[in-house]
């Protein structure tokens, strides 16, 4: 860093000091960018597990959704069936009874 001047030798090269110091600026905003980028890629790491974690998420409320619907759709179904069986049994029982009552009265 002592190197003088070409043109006056009594006097420090300029020239060289300044091509020191952007060296050293360019030193120091490559490791900036460095880490700039080592953290862009953290949060990007950090953002695609957050959404992996997030669709395994989903895809279990989704699958737990399915289940909830098989199941009130076979609930709503189980009504049906027990009404048509009252129905059923219902119409048998007045049959059977027109039949008992026709029987009583011709006699048998």
């Amino acid at each position: 860093m002592d190197e003088k001047c070409i043109l006056d030798p009594q006097r420090d090269c300029l020239g060289l000091q300044k091509a020191n110091m952007l060296e050293k600026q360019m030193s120091e905003w490559r490791e900036a960018s460095r880490n700039t980028h080592k953290e862009l890629f953290n949060r990007m790491r950090e953002l695609e597990k957050a959404e992996a974690a997030r669709n395994e998420q989903y895809d279990n409320i989704m699958e737990k959704l399915d289940r909830l619907i098989s199941w009130q759709e076979a609930e709503q179904a189980k009504p049906k069936k027990r009404w048509e069986a009252i129905v059923d049994k219902s119409v048998w029982a007045v049959l059977a009874a027109v039949i008992a009552f026709v029987l009583a009265r011709i006699g048998l």
